[in-house]
């Protein structure tokens, strides 16, 4: 009996011991995309370091470091292998080449939002859009639409028939669509007020009464030479979704202004996303409140 007394004491400490030591280890450094840490809305870096916070036990203390500046085409390539330690963790939209070359946590932030779009407009220029009932009046009336060349939106809008003007530099698209070189910015729900405001002295408008939807999943990407950040994502992301953390914090950063967006009363022009891959499309959640 005092043996086995003393053999337990004897390992008990050892355990208390490995705990501390995994604690006492300095920070885990993970680089994060800078426009991820910058974002005009706040939920995406709250929901990341919650995330990092609710897995603290199993994976220790953490450090975000903020990556260099760089657009989003840049960013998906430096989450690939032969980039290590150059970029760990950034969000962006998923797509079938994406998922390729970075590991996908299929868990949505912002559920789904993106994918329904709004345009940003010159003030004066709403009677362009007050006749369109469909994607053919779209169409037909030869309107243009502004995105960024690295954005999956790009690709969606052209395979949809529509007509595209891109650029490589996103604050060069609010520079063009002032000069009018093309007719509607096209913007998520969650983040055209921002936007609208942040451009006030441009004599921007917000476009009453056309709400088009296509499916658009935003996915936390993780550097493929992570897999051990991307299993503590995809640990701490479900224990928030189950606990329903983030459709809390969609309610808390989205609902009041999503409100004055009046998009009950908006005609929805309905697109295909040919983008998406099957595991991601059942990764599809719906918003109660949208």
């Amino acid at each position: 009996m005092l043996s086995i007394l003393m053999l337990l004491l004897g390992i008990f400490p050892s355990f208390v011991s490995a705990q501390d030591q995994r604690h006492q280890l300095p920070p885990e450094k993970i680089i994060v995309w800078r426009h991820t840490i910058d974002n005009p809305s706040a939920i995406i870096m709250d929901t990341l370091t919650r995330a990092l916070d609710i897995t603290r036990d199993e994976y220790g203390d953490y450090e975000i470091i903020p990556s260099m500046q760089m657009e989003q085409g840049r960013a998906v390539k430096r989450l690939s292998k032969e980039y290590k330690g150059k970029l760990d963790i950034a969000y962006f939209p998923t797509t079938k080449e994406r998922e390729k070359h970075a590991i996908p946590i299929r868990i949505p932030l912002l559920g789904g939002l993106m994918g329904y779009r709004l345009c940003l407009i010159k003030e004066n220029n709403q009677y362009k859009f007050s006749n369109i009932n469909d994607i053919q009046d779209f169409i037909d009336q030869g309107l243009t639409i502004g995105q960024h060349q690295d954005w999956p939106d790009s690709t969606i809008l052209r395979n949809n028939g529509l007509k595209v003007s891109t650029t490589h530099k996103y604050s060069l698209l609010f520079e063009q669509l002032n000069k009018q070189r093309f007719d509607c910015f096209l913007r998520g729900v969650n983040e055209i007020n921002d936007e609208y405001i942040q451009h006030s002295d441009a004599r921007f408008a917000i476009e009453n009464s056309l709400l088009i939807h296509y499916p658009y999943l935003t996915f936390f990407f993780v550097n493929e030479q992570r897999p051990e950040l991307a299993e503590r994502l995809t640990i701490g992301l479900t224990r928030l979704q189950e606990n329903g953390t983030l459709t809390r914090l969609l309610d808390h950063y989205y609902k009041d202004r999503l409100d004055k967006l009046h998009l009950y009363s908006r005609k929805i022009i309905y697109l295909n996303n040919s983008l998406l891959s099957e595991q991601s499309l059942q990764s599809m959640t719906v918003i109660p409140w949208l």
